[in-house]
């Protein structure tokens, strides 16, 4: 469960999405919500579970991340499925990325945001009112909010810098039907982590980092 953003003389970022949970999966369960996607690539691909029945791992390869790749954005959608039978929340966490160059990939560039909660089946308790939410500043698309910064660097309202030890990203109330969290295809709910980088000029540098979502026991919240 391995997290790698790799700058070469090509600028090339890959980094690995994983998920765990914090108690038992009786109560609890995190895991692939669907096949993730990739636009605006240059030789770049993501790969991972289409499978709600699966462990979240998915491989991000950007690509090309210098001016060669004449595209606006790289943006990757990966779905995520959770299931609980109580009041939960979402955390992020990464550890590890950074480059002492301040003009090599910084995590500040990585654009990152979470939206678009649905239900995943039938046995998906469903709320009267908007019980479930996602924790400011992550609630956004962040290729809808990028602007350019004065220094010439791509800058959006949320990023992987404002993730830092364990950082609540979405919580609610219970989300299954079922009286346990087991692992089915139609008893939890699905939501999108979603990943932006801008194609600039970045200066060479190497970093790794551990990206890693886990759910456990929230505040109480209504339905």
């Amino acid at each position: 469960m391995n997290s790698r953003f790799v700058i070469t003389s090509i600028v090339l970022g890959v980094l690995v999405v994983c998920a765990a949970s914090t108690a038992s999966a009786q109560n609890f369960d995190i895991s692939s919500g669907g096949q993730p996607t990739i636009t605006g690539s240059l030789s770049g691909s993501v790969t991972g579970s289409s499978s709600v029945l699966n462990n979240l791992s998915v491989t991000i390869n950007f690509g090309e991340l210098s001016p060669a790749n004449t595209n606006s954005l790289v943006k990757v959608i990966v779905p995520i499925a959770i299931r609980s039978n109580r009041a939960y929340q979402v955390a992020a966490t990464v550890t590890g990325l950074g480059n002492a160059n301040p003009q090599a990939l910084q995590s500040a560039d990585i654009g990152f945001g979470a939206n678009n909660l649905r239900a995943l089946g039938a046995n998906a308790r469903v709320c009267t009112n908007s019980s479930h939410i996602f924790r400011a500043p992550f609630a956004n698309d962040p290729a809808v909010t990028k602007s350019i910064g004065a220094n010439g660097r791509a800058t959006y309202q949320s990023t992987l810098a404002n993730i830092s030890v364990s950082t609540v990203i979405l919580s609610g109330p219970r989300l299954s039907t079922t009286s346990n969290a087991a692992r089915q295809v139609n008893n939890g709910y699905v939501f999108d982590a979603i990943f932006a980088i801008t194609p600039q000029f970045f200066a060479a540098g190497a970093s790794s980092a551990t990206l890693t979502f886990t759910i456990s026991s929230g505040p109480s919240a209504p339905c």
